[in-house]
């Protein structure tokens, strides 16, 4: 006698599994099983084996990863130091973004019973509420908004809703609650409705607000505290983190609204928050540091004979916005001298910086702009360029537009043609490149003298204006068809590809010279300091490489009708210093300024150690033709973080393909150089050779 579930089983059979609705088709080779582990019989045969045949093993299936699949290696991170969208974990605390001093501050002050904050709130409330003609109907109606209780605070005291109630009452007309219910309700109010009915409608229907009379009144009873303040506390609460201080009170549930023509804060809330919200405020306040800085003197120190004329006004309305702090006059007739004032010492050192980029000093720096499209400029039109992250926090601000060929929605791109020179252009490349000598900085007596010509793929930027322009190294769509190029240092053997990071990865240190240190001898080059980094993300002190910059020629080749714009550069570069590997005993002896900074810095741009770089660095240099050398005062601007990767091109030409990152304030892109290797001495042929191979590249 068969069991039940067997029996279902070869009913199931002699019907056909088609009319069983107990089990399902399966695919073939898939077999299904219930909890008890009771197996489906096909046939009769099956029923009745006791004994089965063993399958063969089924093959193993093996694939082979390489290291890089097998995550055995992992490229190189970039920096944390550089990595400003990586921030850390959010503080829920009203006072991120305030440094504390050590010590801290206490002030003494006279406590006020609740009667006399009552009736001093009350006074000075009624003075405030007092909407004007000129002010906009939407930011009224907004307001009213704002008044809503939230959905934590909808069951209020018999006091909380007299005090709402009298509110709508007093603040608002009857047209503005009406157009209010209409603009965020989507309700018409009969033009038969008053006022005195529309507002417990508001409450009841809308809001939802519902009157418990066992609450206390102390607690739920909203209370304004008007708080005395400067145009400086109000500038640095509303420019601190786009006024993270004053959202992290609105998070707790107060209203902090700012009154500047009359300098106050205004805060709304219950009692207890509005003290809570009051000493934070002060105790935020306590500590803004200040410091004086003689600007002009700045500017005087860090201009360069080509840098445009800036006042210090310009100067100091450029800087503080980005970095939160606030820039005012010491004296009124001073027009030198200015307080700058921040909350904590690293904003203040950050403007101070900015204060130097800001004024642009490349005394080595020559720029021209060719135009080389196949029609006229009237042909082209200008479109906006968006991506702002790889720009500069000084480019950042501006709208930049690109010329280029416009084309419509239904037309089909197309082929885009290289850029073919003839013979007489080129001609006036290698004249403007090569023959022309413009002696653009102070003469520097130092070490050896190298000449790069490289020609740099990107897109030629402009305002709208035409007043300013920049170069962008931005190629969209060129990193599949570079990868595909060779290394340009060859490999040993294939797995070294896998195995063997092959990136460069370096630091670049960016001074420029306080020319008060050497009696305002004008156009002393700039200077860099180049560091290898190791593993650990820590500049390598011994591979320092001191570059002076002398000349910086780029002719910038506009050409609309394709995605990219070329910009053909020489290079010319100083060595103020010995390599290590030269002379390892007698290393910066001449240079102990260098030495010093080496030793004083912090070069590390990990995550969890603190990057120090000194404001400053002296550096000895022969000026002019005299053979005697003299101190020089270096002042630190900037950082980037470079990742290079070798290609060759052609079995002969350079490719560096290179990852830049200046951090939040320097903009973040990749950049493509082609590098002509008889850079030296090259000749007429050797230079129009290299420009026709590198055009038919892209």
């Amino acid at each position: 006698m068969f069991s039940r579930c067997t029996q279902a089983v070869i009913r199931c059979q002699r019907k056909g599994f088609d009319g069983c609705s107990r089990f399902p088709k399966l695919p073939l080779g898939l077999n299904r099983s219930n909890s008890t582990t009771t197996k489906v019989l096909v046939s009769d045969k099956a029923l009745h084996s006791t004994r089965g045949k063993k399958l063969k093993p089924i093959k193993a299936q093996i694939v082979v990863l390489n290291p890089r699949e097998a995550g055995l290696f992992k490229r190189k991170r970039t920096p944390a130091y550089f990595n400003g969208n990586e921030r850390p974990r959010e503080r829920l605390s009203v006072l991120e973004g305030v440094e504390f001093d050590s010590g801290g501050t206490s002030n003494n002050r006279k406590q006020q019973s609740s009667g006399d904050i009552l009736q001093e709130i009350e006074s000075q409330r009624r003075k405030l509420l007092v909407f004007k003609s000129s002010v906009p109907n939407e930011q009224v109606i907004k307001s009213i908004h704002d008044l809503r209780p939230s959905d934590d605070t909808r069951v209020m005291s018999t006091k909380r809703y007299t005090q709402l109630k009298a509110l709508l009452e007093m603040a608002y007309t009857l047209p503005q609650l009406k157009a209010y219910t209409r603009q965020y309700y989507d309700q018409r109010v009969p033009k038969s409705v008053t006022k005195k009915s529309i507002i417990p409608s508001i409450l009841h229907k809308l809001w939802n607000c519902e009157v418990d009379a066992s609450m206390s009144d102390e607690q739920d009873l909203v209370v304004e505290r008007i708080l005395d303040s400067q145009s400086r506390d109000i500038y640095l609460l509303l420019l601190t983190n786009n006024g993270k201080i004053l959202h992290n009170f609105a998070r707790l549930g107060a209203t902090v609204a700012v009154a500047l023509g009359e300098n106050k804060i205004i805060v709304r809330a219950t009692s207890s928050l509005v003290k809570y919200v009051e000493v934070s405020l002060r105790k935020i306040l306590d500590n803004v540091q200040r410091e004086v800085l003689p600007i002009q003197s700045i500017i005087d120190s860090h201009s360069a004979s080509n840098s445009p004329p800036i006042s210090p006004e310009d100067l100091v309305n450029l800087v503080q916005k980005e970095t939160a702090t606030f820039f005012e006059k010491l004296l009124e007739d001073d027009t030198n001298s200015y307080v700058v004032s921040g909350f904590g010492g690293k904003r203040l050192a950050k403007a101070e910086i900015l204060l130097l980029w800001a004024l642009d000093y490349n005394p080595q720096k020559t720029e021209l702009v060719r135009f080389l499209g196949e029609r006229g400029d009237c042909d082209y039109k200008l479109f906006p360029f968006t991506d702002n992250q790889c720009l500069d926090w000084i480019d950042r601000s501006k709208e930049w537009y690109r010329l280029q060929k416009p084309v419509s929605k239904n037309q089909e791109p197309g082929e885009i043609k290289p850029l073919v020179l003839d013979e007489k252009a080129i001609d006036e490349l290698y004249h403007d490149m090569l023959t022309s000598q413009s002696a653009t900085t102070s003469k520097v007596n130092e070490g050896l003298e190298t000449k790069v010509i490289s020609i740099t793929l990107g897109q030629i930027l402009k305002t709208l204006d035409g007043k300013s322009s920049t170069f962008q190294p931005k190629v969209p769509g060129i990193t599949k068809k570079l990868l595909q190029l060779p290394l340009y240092d060859g490999i040993a053997a294939e797995d070294e590809l896998y195995t063997v990071d092959q990136h460069e990865y370096h630091v670049q240190l960016k001074f420029i010279p306080n020319l008060s240190s050497v009696g305002h001898i004008k156009d002393i080059p700039p200077l860099e300091l180049w560091f290898e980094l190791d593993d650990y993300d820590k500049a390598i002190s011994s591979s320092v490489r001191c570059l002076l910059h002398t000349e910086d020629r780029s002719l910038l080749l506009q050409t609309p009708q394709m995605s990219h714009d070329y910009k053909v550069s020489v290079d010319r570069t100083l060595e103020a210093t010995k390599p290590y590997e030269d002379d390892p005993q007698n290393w910066l002896k001449d240079q102990p300024g260098l030495k010093e900074f080496l030793l004083r810095a912090r070069l590390t741009f990990q995550g969890s150690e603190k990057l120090y770089v000194p404001k400053n660095l002296e550096m000895n240099l022969r000026l002019g033709d005299s053979d005697v050398l003299q101190p020089v005062i270096f002042d630190y601007v900037n950082v980037k973080y470079r990742r290079v990767l070798r290609l060759k091109y052609m079995d002969h030409y350079l490719v560096q393909f290179s990852d830049l990152n200046g951090g939040t304030s320097g903009g973040k892109y990749t950049q493509v150089d082609f590098i002509c290797p008889e850079s030296n001495m090259i000749s007429r042929e050797a230079f129009g050779s290299f420009i026709k191979d590198v055009l038919k590249y892209v």
